[in-house]
């Protein structure tokens, strides 16, 4: 089973999508999270969601386009900053054993592709009230 996820500075936004239980989301977080904050907000944000609707497979692999995250997660990669460790710490309490990170390229993400898609929506909003206030 594959959980899809991603965070975006723009308008501090996570994103998770489970394709096998149909299951996708989108939240604002508050603040002005750094995009490695909300990498790792989107991770523990799955783990949660996976504990919380009793998510039940033999293996479930997180996809995420965080080389960092991914990383940091699996050992491989030391973590240097104090938020991200504190982000770190929280979602490897919350890690089962038949759940696995990976890292995978950004078009590969469909997370990051909602993500996208939301900010370009965001993006011709704005330009078509700009639009019509100068008619």
């Amino acid at each position: 089973m594959k959980i899809y996820i991603d965070g975006g500075t723009h308008k501090s936004r996570i994103c998770v999508v489970d394709q096998h239980n149909n299951f996708e989301i989108v939240k604002t977080r508050k603040g002005e999270p750094t995009n490695n904050e909300l990498e790792y907000l989107a991770l523990l944000y799955a783990l949660t969601y996976i504990h919380t609707h009793k998510v039940y497979a033999r293996q479930i692999i997180i996809l995420t386009d965080s080389k960092l995250m991914a990383n940091q997660m699996n050992d491989k990669w030391r973590i240097t900053n104090e938020k991200l460790g504190k982000l770190n710490g929280k979602c490897k309490r919350i890690m089962l054993p038949n759940i696995k990170i990976k890292w995978i390229s950004r078009k590969r993400n469909r997370a990051g592709f909602i993500l996208d898609k939301m900010k370009q929506m965001d993006y011709y909003k704005n330009r078509y009230k700009k639009t019509r206030s100068n008619l």
